[in-house]
């Protein structure tokens, strides 16, 4: 049987007009727990009531009380259901994100810490362990070509160049890959053409940089690309296993890789990868272009929204947001529901005592640990 999840509202006005209250917000949750009906955790029965309170708490036939946030991400929350649905909506849906000042001015929260730690509950289960690797297979007929561009980059605070030579990078290095989509297309047009890649055509030369397309001087047609799915971890290591294994995690088997000539991404064909192009940056005014603007809107939006305000502990939730986002750029309303759909999950509870001191480590697997669980490494 196929789940039937409720169909999200697509607007802010449509929004407060579905959740008006808590009732209204339990009622949806039980949907997305239980879209095909509800069975009880704990003996298994389909028959049960309704309870006047908590909102969508329910009993079954053999009186096990059940609460519609019980063994979730939201168990035991003091927080209204109403307002952890408005940080879900603003989580999924805003481009820029919204940082935890913002979110306690838009819901009146009477402290900064429960804003903070609504959102990084949120955060922490927007990584979901059974997803799709990045693949440079494409069911769109129109993309003629695909592969995913893979980098280390640096993010994080300013530094001399002085104070670097003398401490080290006080940055944090992050082992990114996206997906890049490439078709021909005439001036002006935005849709993709149908030449086949064996067509003189489909063979630009003499080609010239143009925001992001280059374009044959003999045929006037532009190579277009378009970021796809992307993928962000903040490297424990610069080793060419821990790449190897971070690869394997998060790209498929034969996909066509292009990378920059960094010595920890040269192994990749162990991996069971495939190379278009090794580049050497200092021959590039601009090597890996995809990879670049998706970093570059990264960084926007950490100094933009965040204000450059996020810690080194915590920079793993807010990849997994960008992420979580940028997958879903084309269907926010659908990815509100991914959200609530996630925190639902049985899992280890976040609390603020954990995110404070840094004992809670923000989900994202880590190649190195899953190698070692695996056999692969020592």
């Amino acid at each position: 049987m196929t789940a039937t999840y409720p169909k999200p509202p697509e607007t802010v006005r449509e929004f407060f007009k579905r959740f008006p209250d808590d009732a209204a917000c339990a009622a949806y949750l039980f949907q997305l727990r239980w879209p095909d009906g509800y069975t009880c955790p704990k003996c298994g029965s389909k028959r049960a009531y309704k309870l006047a309170k908590p909102p969508g708490a329910v009993e079954c036939e053999n009186h096990h009380k059940v609460s519609v946030t019980a063994g979730t991400g939201l168990h035991r929350t003091k927080v209204n259901l109403q307002d952890w649905f408005h940080a879900a909506w603003l989580l999924a849906t805003l481009k820029p994100g919204i940082s935890a000042v913002q979110f306690q001015r838009q819901t009146g929260t009477n402290r900064l810490e429960t804003a903070w730690a609504m959102l990084h509950k949120l955060r922490s289960r927007l990584v979901a362990l059974s997803r799709d690797k990045l693949t440079t297979e494409c069911s769109d007929p129109r993309h003629r070509w695909h592969w995913i561009e893979v980098d280390h980059v640096e993010i994080g605070g300013e530094q001399s160049q002085e104070a670097r030579r003398r401490k080290g990078s006080n940055k944090a290095s992050v082992i990114v890959a996206v997906e890049v989509h490439a078709w021909l297309a005439e001036p002006g047009d935005d849709e993709p053409d149908t030449i086949e890649p064996g067509d003189d055509a489909a063979k630009p030369r003499k080609s010239k940089s143009h925001r992001g397309a280059k374009t044959s001087v003999e045929t006037g047609a532009m190579l277009r690309t378009k970021a796809g799915r992307c993928r962000m971890r903040v490297a424990n290591s610069m080793t060419q296993d821990y790449s190897l294994y971070w690869m394997m995690e998060n790209i498929e088997r034969n996909s066509v890789l292009v990378t920059d000539s960094h010595k920890s991404l040269a192994y990749h064909a162990r991996a069971g990868m495939r190379t278009r192009e090794v580049i050497n940056a200092a021959t590039h005014a601009d090597p890996l272009p995809t990879i670049g603007r998706v970093t570059t809107n990264l960084k926007r939006w950490l100094e933009g929204t965040h204000k450059g305000a996020v810690r080194s502990q915590h920079l793993q939730a807010y990849l997994n947001e960008f992420v979580f986002r940028f997958n879903r750029r084309d269907i926010p309303w659908i990815a509100f529901n991914r959200v609530l759909g996630l925190a639902m999950l049985g899992a280890e509870p976040v609390t603020y005592s954990g995110l404070y001191k840094h004992t809670w480590v923000h989900p994202n697997p880590d190649p190195a640990a899953l190698a070692r669980a695996q056999g692969l490494l020592p």
